[in-house]
């Protein structure tokens, strides 16, 4: 019996993600909200940039409507076209919108749907995520004492991606203007 109690509690138990989800709700319901993190991203073609890290933040609001920044690069959505502007070359290009990786940038902030992603512990510590497709293994690690979140670890392929100083905010607007009045446009649609 005590066997069947044990399992029945571990089946049910809700886990650090679920605990993280409640603690940000208020956040995650609100129209506009953005997140910021450092992404440090780790293969064998680029030994010498393992140590990098490059800042990132993606905001959102409703309607489709976004900003990803993350280095030099900035993509913009009004919901219906990208602009994507890189300030290394002071270029903007207009192109149709990536369904997926519009997909991918807003599965983040519909809590039903991140509550109910498959949450499995694993042995180092972290809890796979079934998320992002197939062939990706998508951990979230939190620290055991206060139940932050720490990090997410993305791996594919030869590829480690790692988000840490992950933050959460509520956003008043959400700015979509990109380049400067001397940037090149390139519209590819």
């Amino acid at each position: 019996m005590g066997k069947y109690i044990f399992f029945l509690t571990l089946c049910f138990a809700s886990n650090p993600i679920d605990g993280w989800i409640d603690e940000h709700k208020d956040i995650l319901n609100e129209d506009i909200k953005s997140v910021s993190f450092q992404l440090k991203i780790e293969t064998q073609y680029y030994p010498g940039q393992n140590d990098t890290l490059i800042p990132g933040k993606i905001t959102v609001g409703k309607k489709n409507k976004f900003r990803f920044e993350i280095g030099p690069r900035t993509v913009v959505s009004d919901g219906k076209v990208w602009k994507s502007y890189d300030s290394r070359t002071d270029q903007i290009f207009i192109q149709e919108p990536d369904k997926q990786l519009e997909k991918s940038l807003f599965s983040w902030v519909k809590i039903k749907k991140i509550k109910a992603l498959p949450v499995k512990q694993k042995k180092d510590g972290g809890y796979q995520i079934k998320l992002l497709g197939k062939g990706n293994d998508v951990r979230a690690y939190f620290n055991p004492n206060t139940n932050n979140l720490e990090s997410i670890v993305i791996i594919q392929s030869e590829m480690r991606s790692e988000l840490s100083h992950i933050t959460l905010v509520i956003e008043k607007n959400l700015n979509l203007e990109i380049g400067n009045e001397s940037s090149s446009s390139f519209d590819l649609r």
